[in-house]
């Protein structure tokens, strides 16, 4: 019999009852200083589209990163809300090994029919490119296979071509802009197989493409006159998160415990392999995606049973009678590996793109404000953030910062990074915006039997 426990967090409920209601006045909205967000829109991926759990769904929207800010500010935020459990199924957990699986069911989009743009457009799985393709959206799921470009944007026709044009359909006083990670992160969570530069499709977009097209978004957000305001986070660390950081050291105390020093996996260039030492994989030399946990279990197998069991082809010039993990004939898959090299790769690309976000904020000083990510999340993973009695880390489940997907913030998370482009905005422009109280947000957990 499946049983849920979930835990959550209550809002407190305030009921007003007043035989004189003429003394009832509305509540006053906070100073938002030279900032107007009587029309707020937030543009992106899937980051600013309120993702959590490897799936978009109707209990992490209301809590996703522009929601949260627009509450504060009392400013109307329409959403692509998508009912339970989201599209796809949203990731849960079935027990504490863990074991983590997708919901079956699946959602679906409840108010489609809205007759705007919506104020939150964060497309999951976007790149800086799709800000401005104008590509016709059927084509578009044909050749991408994303269904949220449809779901978010539409009736092109009618609201724009494009992500910036349906933003400035509703002309905008205040844009929340968080794009790029796409361009680096593909890259980095195939284990270095694919990405999105245009030459190849392995590689993270190359700084120049990727100033190009930044450089374009930000003249066609940039109002002139300089009212209108723009926030914009840069792309943080692909290392400080727990996709990369959770498999290596369990698996490092997992070969201490066999005696055993080290593992091979594959590699793109010759000999075709590498060899990472139980200290690589503590330390992060060598990184493991978390798509790749399973693997874990046929360590040493000389029966192939890991890629029969996933279905994953055998990679060319593997031979599966050797030991699994253990011999250059049968090494740890790279799609599930981002060795030095590849990290080097990713590192190089999120810096480029860094200094290129960073450029477009000081070339705007008086409209545009960075919310400097990259290195909120580094403290985070170097010392851990306290907020309202909540210890956040980057450790995978039990920090409190990150989903289930191991890429994407749990509720808390997002009202954490709320509060810093709350913190960030007010700075800026002479606001007084209120932080949210991050325990007052949902924490929740489901286990099934």
């Amino acid at each position: 019999m499946k049983k849920t426990i979930i835990f959550l967090a209550l809002s407190t409920l305030l009921f007003v009852a007043c035989e004189d209601r003429s003394d009832l006045t509305a509540p006053s909205l906070p100073n938002t200083g030279d900032a107007d967000f009587s029309r707020f829109v937030t543009i992106g991926n899937s980051l600013t589209a309120g993702y959590q759990s490897g799936s978009l769904y109707e209990s992490s929207q209301v809590y996703s990163l522009g929601k949260i800010i627009a509450d504060q500010v009392g400013a109307n935020f329409e959403q692509p809300i998508i009912s339970e459990p989201g599209i796809p199924g949203k990731l849960e957990l079935h027990d504490l090994k863990p074991t983590i699986l997708p919901n079956s069911q699946m959602g679906e989009p409840t108010n489609l029919n809205y007759a705007a743009p919506y104020n939150n457009l964060g497309v999951p799985g976007a790149i800086l490119y799709d800000l401005i393709d104008e590509t016709d959206l059927t084509t578009k799921y044909a050749s991408r296979q994303n269904p949220y470009f449809q779901i978010v944007l539409r009736n092109q026709a009618a609201f724009g071509a494009s992500i910036i044009k349906q933003a400035l359909v509703l002309q905008p006083t205040f844009v929340n802009l968080w794009i790029g990670n796409n361009d680096v992160l593909g890259y980095a969570t195939s284990g270095g197989t694919k990405g999105t530069d245009a030459a190849t499709g392995t590689l993270p977009t190359d700084v120049p493409t990727f100033t190009f097209l930044y450089n374009q978004v930000a003249t066609a957000l940039t109002d002139t006159s300089g009212y209108r305001k723009i926030a914009v986070a840069n792309i943080p660390d692909v290392q400080n998160i727990p996709f990369f950081t959770t498999v290596g050291p369990k698996l490092a105390s997992s070969l201490t415990a066999m005696g055993v020093p080290a593992m091979v996996y594959q590699t793109h260039s010759s000999p075709g392999y590498g060899v990472a030492t139980t200290s690589d994989l503590e330390t992060g030399k060598v990184l493991l995606t978390l798509t790749g946990s399973a693997a874990t279990a046929y360590l040493g197998d000389r029966s192939g049973a890991f890629y029969s069991a996933t279905g994953i082809p055998v990679p060319a010039g593997v031979v599966t009678d050797s030991a699994f993990g253990f011999s250059p004939y049968n090494p740890w898959p790279d799609m599930f590996t981002l060795d030095p090299t590849e990290i080097v790769i990713a590192q190089t690309a999120t810096s480029g793109f860094n200094n290129v976000i960073g450029s477009t904020v000081a070339a705007n000083p008086s409209s545009w404000v960075l919310i400097d990510v990259n290195l909120y999340f580094d403290d985070i993973a170097d010392g851990g953030l306290v907020l309202d009695g909540i210890n956040f880390t980057t450790s995978f489940i039990l920090g409190n910062t990150f989903s289930l997907d191991g890429v994407h913030p749990t509720t808390r998370g997002y009202a954490v990074l709320a509060n810093k482009f709350i913190s960030e905005i007010n700075n800026k422009f002479n606001a007084s915006i209120p932080p949210v109280s991050v325990s007052s947000y949902p924490a929740s957990i489901d286990l099934y039997n």
